[in-house]
């Protein structure tokens, strides 16, 4: 089992050596999700309200611009991924992104499916959307570091999961209380200028931080999976 302080002490140094793309990310990904922030600002959702009534009273062409929003978000993540490996590889970020550039177009489809497949999951079920999150946690960085195929991916991650979903499962609690509380701008000046601006700072520490320690994690594993 590993700890969350050497991961969160990794995502620190690792965020340092790669400032300037991790800052582009972050801005970029920031942009993305208060554009969902403000297009939802004026929808108000009761504990009574059942699927439907939440549906009908979305803003015109919501989910179109939702799924759009998200596709972006998926191939961003696939240049965070690929960035956060080059430096577990050692390898320079430009010369590593090069080398795997091919696997984008199975990456944005291994990240849909899984997406759907979760989302099914906590639609139906709560346990067995948590379940499928943590056993598929690794595929997008088995995708990019591995170079295998999407249904071997799903089957690695699965595998490699197995004895440490409890640990994956705190370390991202951890992440959302963090993000919970990094996000009280929202709480104070719900909507303004200034709430996205002190957001988009904050972003620009804490993102890059989580997702180098979420690559801390898959080398652990890793390294642990193949010890065993």
């Amino acid at each position: 089992m590993f700890t969350l302080i050497p991961a969160f002490k990794y995502g620190w140094q690792e965020m340092h050596k790669k400032i300037w793309i991790f800052l582009l990310l972050t801005l970029l990904y920031s942009l993305a999700d208060i554009s969902n922030s403000y297009l939802m600002k004026d929808v108000i959702f009761t504990e009574d309200m059942n699927v439907m009534q939440f549906l009908e009273i979305l803003p015109a062409n919501f989910m179109l611009i939702i799924s759009i929003t998200s596709l972006v978000l998926i191939c961003l993540s696939f240049f965070v991924v690929t960035f956060v490996l080059a430096g577990l590889r050692g390898v320079q970020p430009m010369t590593y992104l090069r080398m795997k550039i091919k696997r984008f177009p199975l990456y944005v489809l291994s990240m849909i499916l899984k997406m759907l497949a979760i989302g099914a999951g906590l639609l139906l079920f709560i346990v067995p959307g948590l379940i499928l999150l943590l056993a598929f946690y690794f595929m997008e960085f088995l995708i990019i570091d591995r170079d295998i195929k999407l249904l071997d991916a799903f089957r690695e991650s699965w595998n490699m999961t197995k004895g440490f979903r409890v640990g994956i499962f705190f370390f991202e609690v951890n992440l959302f209380i963090i993000g919970y509380i990094l996000a009280f701008p929202q709480n104070l000046w719900p909507d303004t200028l200034m709430t996205y601006a002190i957001i988009a700072l904050i972003n620009v520490v804490w993102l890059p931080l989580s997702w180098n320690a979420q690559g801390w994690i898959y080398q652990f594993v890793s390294e642990n999976q193949i010890n065993k």
